[in-house]
């Protein structure tokens, strides 16, 4: 457990982590905003939109996942009642299809949250207006990935210890509780055609990867397990992606003096600048890093152990590397741009990245 000294506790759990904050406002993928003093935090949650006397909002992170697959979501919860309302119990509950993981027998919150057929409750908390918090929600999306569709998440706020009596109502209209359910891309490598390859696009951004494998399956998925951190790195991108090539069935490696496996990434990000832009790279395999360090030591979001580190470019270091960051037009930006990305990662192991 860590308590810092303003309001701010994390508990870590398989289901999740609960982490009390003071404050709104941050986005899911960028580093957290400096503390304010508690009376400054509370006038900044106001100063949000008029207080209603029992109200609370919620957003969920990502707003994406794969098919078949589990994702950690992160949930947040504000209190944006008038003062006098105390938040002390919450449900979420995913879209049908879902399924919710429950907390492990040694989670430290085990006795205060519970998951009932598909939503999960945390009860006995204390979030007084003005405050907010975020737990994590382990769910595993339906096989059926639609076309696109964004469904979701419903909520509930109980002014009593347990998610029972007098509710608050969610203010529908700046709460973000989306999410589209995408199908894993898959395609063979070593067919006698093109070099296999797979895009994974979301409103944000499109991660295409072209593999030089002779034989194979070439797997594309998008935020699957935990989000992809990097130190203080501020991510354009709030989703993570993985790219890996299985073996062929009955295999379990590429015959012995097979060429070694480098993925072509091309990677858009909408409305970002190359300024600052940067590759945040886990992999199995230890690297060198942007700044002449070899990768620390860290926690892939499949919960495998491995390493993770900001790229350099291609000139001078090998792969993995950036081999370049330019700027197109896009007048559907607001700025007018977007970012792209060249980058090549070898296929040892399962990689992963963001920017």
């Amino acid at each position: 457990m860590r308590v810092a000294r303003v309001g701010f506790t994390r508990v870590a759990c398989a289901a999740g982590a609960m982490l009390g904050l003071a404050t709104l406002g941050g986005a899911p993928a960028a580093a957290a905003p400096a503390r304010q003093a508690p009376a400054t935090q509370a006038a900044a949650i106001q100063q949000q939109g008029p207080a209603v006397k029992h109200a609370f909002k919620v957003t969920i992170y990502p707003a994406y996942t794969t098919a078949g697959l589990q994702t950690t979501f992160e949930v947040t919860v504000a209190n944006t009642s008038s003062q006098g309302t105390t938040l002390r119990s919450v449900q979420v509950t995913p879209p049908a299809g879902f399924t919710v993981a429950h907390p492990s027998p040694t989670s430290p919150l085990r006795r205060k949250t519970s998951v009932k057929k598909r939503t999960f409750s945390l009860h006995q908390i204390l979030l007084k207006p003005g405050h907010k918090m975020q737990f994590n929600v382990t769910a595993t999306a339906p096989t059926a990935c639609g076309k696109g569709t964004v469904l979701r998440w419903t909520s509930r706020a109980f002014q009593g210890t347990t998610p029972s009596g007098p509710q608050l109502a969610l203010q529908v209209a700046t709460s973000s509780v989306g999410v589209t359910v995408i199908c894993p891309q898959l395609a063979p490598c070593g067919d006698g055609g093109p070099a296999c390859s797979t895009s994974v696009n979301t409103s944000v951004s499109t991660y295409g990867v072209v593999s030089n494998a002779a034989t194979g399956t070439l797997h594309g998925t998008l935020d699957v397990g935990r989000r992809l951190t990097c130190g203080s790195y501020r991510f354009r991108d709030p989703n993570w992606y993985d790219s890996v090539v299985t073996p062929p069935a009955g295999t379990t490696a590429p015959p012995a003096g097979t060429p070694p496996i480098v993925d072509q990434v091309s990677y858009t990000i909408v409305n970002a600048s190359p300024q600052g832009l940067g590759f945040c790279l886990g992999a199995l395999y230890d690297f060198v890093t942007a700044s002449g360090a070899m990768a620390p030591g860290g926690r892939l979001p499949n919960g495998n152990a491995g390493f993770i580190g900001l790229l350099p470019m291609c000139t001078p270091a090998t792969p993995p590397c950036i081999s370049s960051i330019s700027q197109q037009s896009d007048p559907n930006a607001p700025t007018g741009f977007d970012a792209v990305m060249s980058i090549q990662i070898p296929e040892q192991g399962d990689p992963w990245g963001s920017g």
